[in-house]
């Protein structure tokens, strides 16, 4: 038993040396999302608190995140959000595929609830969307 806890540990703490890369810009470019289409500042809290975190080049890491295996699950969940649509390239994208992400994707996903996903708001509470909050987005997605 002792044997079988000390290869445990030592694989806990041999897991660590590898870092995952971190989602950190610096400064947001003149394709950010925020930037390209002039929101409120409401809106911008709203996307700040539950959507930039996956979906942009600026990642907020909490000292959890830093803990591997954690740390390569929250990698991976930000690759993959960024994939299907990274917001600090939202200026790069052809007015067809806003449109697309926009009435296709970001309306519909935020008033399911599927965005921000039940895995994100287990450890961020405060990124769920409330009810006030979507009537303000979807106003707001509608003047785009």
């Amino acid at each position: 038993m002792k044997k079988t806890l000390l290869i445990i540990a030592t694989l806990m703490v041999a897991i660590q040396f590898y870092r995952p890369y971190k989602n950190t810009t610096e400064h947001s470019t003149k394709n950010d999302f925020l930037h390209v289409e002039p929101a409120p500042p409401k809106i911008v809290n709203i996307f700040k608190k539950s959507c930039y975190d996956c979906h942009s080049d600026h990642t907020s890491y909490a000292w959890y995140d830093n803990i591997a295996p954690l740390s390569w699950y929250v990698d991976g969940h930000i690759k993959r959000a960024k994939f299907s649509l990274n917001l600090s390239e939202w200026g790069t994208f052809e007015p067809w595929r806003k449109q697309l992400f926009i009435q296709g994707g970001m309306i519909y996903d935020i008033n399911i609830d599927k965005m921000p996903p039940q895995s994100y708001l287990i450890l961020h509470p405060s990124a769920k969307i409330s009810i006030k909050e979507k009537v303000l987005l979807n106003a707001w997605f509608k003047t785009l």
